[in-house]
């Protein structure tokens, strides 16, 4: 990201595959986290449990005309209904029923993630993602979160170098046989982790 964003690029893709831990830490590099599922396939419990939902600013259901992807888009905008209640579906007399979508133009004092419907080998629903887009970063200008975002990516950045740092110092400082040495006190409980620890920072003079 920082090679592409040195170079001058204004729109910076990354792709992560699945959906775990991994792909929480890797968004929040990004200014807009976009969230595909495929129909059928049970992803949307599978996104609960990731907590993806949670970091999602624009949820696609792609394969949008195969079996199943009705159920995907209903359960998923029915997940985003208990965080959203604005979202594009309204009780009314305890039924749920379909309004239209905000104008992303209108939708400035609040984000909601919208739930897209796409067919990439044909190409349909992609300009509507493309608007969504878009429109999500006017939000974040508009409403100063652009600058949060990009203090909270820069914060996780120095973290992760610093750590990585950090490990790298210590790991050249501790040979394998002091690092065995502090192990075994802790398998043999002769002392705890986090007494280990000190002992292995101390002798790496952190």
């Amino acid at each position: 990201v920082q090679v592409f964003d040195a170079a001058g690029f204004e729109i910076i893709l990354i792709e992560t595959v699945g959906a775990g831990q991994s792909e929480v830490e890797i968004a929040s590099l990004a200014h807009t986290t976009i969230v595909v599922e495929a129909p059928g396939l049970g992803d949307e419990i599978q996104t609960i449990k990731a907590g993806t939902l949670e970091i999602a600013d624009i949820l696609v259901v792609n394969k949008a005309d195969k079996p199943g992807a009705d159920n995907s888009l209903r359960a998923l905008r029915a997940m985003l209904s208990h965080t959203h209640p604005q979202i594009d579906q309204m009780s009314h007399h305890g039924e749920m029923m379909a309004v239209d979508l905000p104008d992303p133009e209108e939708q400035s004092l609040s984000w909601v993630p919208p739930v897209l419907p796409t067919i990439s080998t044909t190409g349909e629903g992609i300009q509507d993602l493309i608007q969504q887009i878009f429109a999500h970063r006017d939000y974040l200008h508009s409403s100063g979160e652009w600058q949060i975002r990009e203090a909270a990516r820069l914060e996780s950045e120095l973290e992760y170098l610093l750590g990585t740092a950090l490990r790298t110092h210590w790991e050249s400082s501790i040979s394998e046989d002091e690092y065995k040495k502090v192990l075994s006190k802790v398998i043999t409980r002769k002392t705890s982790p986090g007494k280990a620890v000190e002992v292995l920072l101390k002798g790496a003079g952190i």
